[in-house]
């Protein structure tokens, strides 16, 4: 192994997303030289980077869609989806900094969309009232935004640089481990750090983000001894999966879309329980994107599960939907509605990809989106590891067992920003720690590798993404969940020691997966520690929520079994 390359620096942020960017511009403005380092490249990868949807949503409760609105009722959605499962002390954060968030965002030249005299908003996934403010082409103008910003006030940032493992000694974290594209290990010493390392969707097959998002600081962190929360809670739903990847709005239901298997057949009734109408479950499917066991729309993601798991998917994995004989003079002729006011955008979208919505079939899937959990954090941001704090997804606590749409864009930039500022205050009272041999601790992690196998890297994480999706996307129950875990740890075993490991990028993607074996595996065991079904997290052997399970399941590396239990309210 090369000799370490050593940095030193305030604020260490790991992540170029949303977060990551209002997280270094508020540290830099505090003072704090600050290193942004990045598995792709700068102000162009990330989950935020990459648009999966015509649209990106914000919310903010200033009235524009509903004079009503307000934080207060704002918060009280928040809440009301969260169904316990959040802490409320950040869903208030969330709901009052939210209008202030969208300030910001203009104030470096991000556009929200415009109708007339105001802001062109709609009612999105769980809300009251029509408060998601529109930015075309998803959340990338953010990035180029705040991206250019920080290019013009010269934050350093390092490309191509895998985070591997925290330094921590005696409950603080100094910085981080890393390797370069080149196979260069780094040891960034940083008196806070930042995670906005985003979700882990990658570990599942069909999912809606790039393939670097594999659950790097979910993972890192829990080895380090952090607290990990309501990890069973997991965004998923209907999306589009070619001609190409797109999330599907929940207000195209309205247009009651055609949905055939692979050889043309009406499926969805064939898994609706019996009594229930097939239109009922897609007039609750309005409400929100993604799959939720709240209501009876969470039949039409099972519907569609159940058909692929049961041979009747395309080549592709997928199942058909199209608009083909939908009543569009009717539908569009209303104004209130906010298909109306949405389809002209989607329309446009799927055109200049080379789709007709009017006339062409596109194949859909349930594919992983964000994951509601993660890092416990405070109101600064900052986990139970002092001089650790995350921000975006990676985090937890603003939202619960359902998440609003349109709000983790929203999160990241007031969490973001409290990252940022918080983390500058601690970097202005301390020095960095000297800390002997950092190099060799490094080198026993990524000795557990011994890549001198011949099982191809590849394979070995699309049997976890395989089986990720049969147990633990939609449909899960214990003995699915134990098969889960069960698998986990024979790939584990085979990555350890039967893949083959030749260059830098092979040992980059063998961390990357030992990452979303790790994440995969406290999800499963969080899921199957909530016997029940609440929210996003759906039990076929428990359908029903409990009243005993109303509370929060802490993961923790440290804790008998791997968890407790608390409520998030009570910290």
């Amino acid at each position: 192994m090369l000799a370490p390359r050593e940095l030193r620096t305030d604020v260490l942020v790991v992540g170029s997303g949303a977060a990551a960017l209002r997280a270094a511009l508020d540290a830099e403005a505090e003072g704090a030289e600050v290193t942004v380092a990045i598995k792709g490249e700068f102000r162009r990868s990330g989950a935020t980077f990459h648009s999966v949807a015509e649209v990106g949503a914000f919310n903010v409760p200033d009235g524009a869609g509903d004079p009503a609105d307000s934080p207060d009722v704002f918060l009280n959605d928040i809440l009301t989806a969260a169904q316990g499962m959040s802490d409320p002390r950040l869903s208030a954060i969330l709901a009052n900094e939210a209008e202030d968030a969208l300030r910001y965002l203009e104030r470096y030249g991000v556009v929200f969309e415009r109708d007339a005299d105001r802001y062109l908003t709609f009612r999105a996934c769980f809300s009251s009232k029509p408060r998601s403010h529109v930015i075309k082409d998803h959340f990338k103008p953010i990035v180029k935004a705040l991206g250019a910003e920080a290019t013009h006030r010269g934050i350093a940032a390092m490309d191509r640089l895998m985070i591997v493992d925290l330094i921590v000694r005696d409950g603080q974290c100094f910085g981080a481990y890393a390797i370069g594209a080149d196979g260069q290990p780094w040891i960034l010493r940083a008196k806070a750090t930042i995670l906005t390392t985003g979700g882990a969707s990658q570990l599942f097959a069909t999912n809606l983000y790039p393939s670097d998002i594999t659950g790097d600081g979910y993972a890192m962190a829990h080895r380090a001894g952090a607290d990990l929360v309501n990890m069973e809670f997991m965004q998923a739903g209907v999306s589009t999966i070619s001609p190409f990847v797109n999330l599907f709005g929940n207000y195209l239901w309205d247009a009651r879309p055609n949905l055939t298997d692979r050889d043309g057949v009406p499926f969805l009734q064939d898994y609706l329980p019996e009594g229930l109408s097939l239109d009922a479950v897609i007039q609750e499917k309005q409400r929100h994107f993604p799959f939720s066991a709240s209501d009876i729309s969470r039949h039409i993601e099972i519907g569609i599960q159940k058909a692929i798991n049961d041979g009747r998917g395309t080549d592709e994995g997928g199942v058909f939907l199209d608009f083909i004989g939908c009543d569009f003079d009717r539908i569009l002729a209303d104004k209130t509605r906010s298909i109306a006011r949405m389809w002209p955008l989607t329309y446009d979208w799927y055109k200049q990809r080379g789709t007709d919505l009017y006339t062409d079939k596109v194949q859909i899937a349930c594919s992983a989106h964000a994951i509601n959990g993660g890092l416990r954090i405070d109101a600064d941001a900052q986990s139970n590891i002092r001089g650790l704090f995350a921000a975006g997804e990676v985090a937890a606590g603003p939202h619960g067992a359902d998440r609003l749409g349109g709000n983790m864009s929203v999160t990241c930039q007031v969490f973001g920003g409290r990252a940022g500022r918080a983390a500058a205050a601690r970097a202005r009272t301390m020095d960095h720690p000297d800390i002997p041999d950092l190099h060799h601790e490094q080198g026993a992690y990524v000795g557990q590798l011994s890549g001198s196998g011949d099982t191809d890297l590849g394979a070995l994480r699309s049997r976890l993404q395989r089986a990720a999706n049969r147990h633990l996307l939609i449909l899960r129950d214990m003995a699915g969940l134990t098969a889960f875990r069960n698998e986990v740890e024979i790939i584990r075993r085979d990555l350890t020691q039967t893949a083959r490991i030749a260059s830098p990028s092979d040992t980059i993607a063998a961390i990357e997966l030992m990452n979303l074996l790790d994440v995969g595996d406290l999800m499963a065991l969080a899921a199957l520690n909530r016997a029940e079904s609440r929210g996003s997290h759906y039990r076929e052997d428990y359908p029903q929520p409990s009243a005993a399970l109303e509370h929060n399941i802490v993961l923790n590396v440290g804790a008998p079994e791997g968890f407790r239990r608390e409520r998030l309210a009570d910290l």
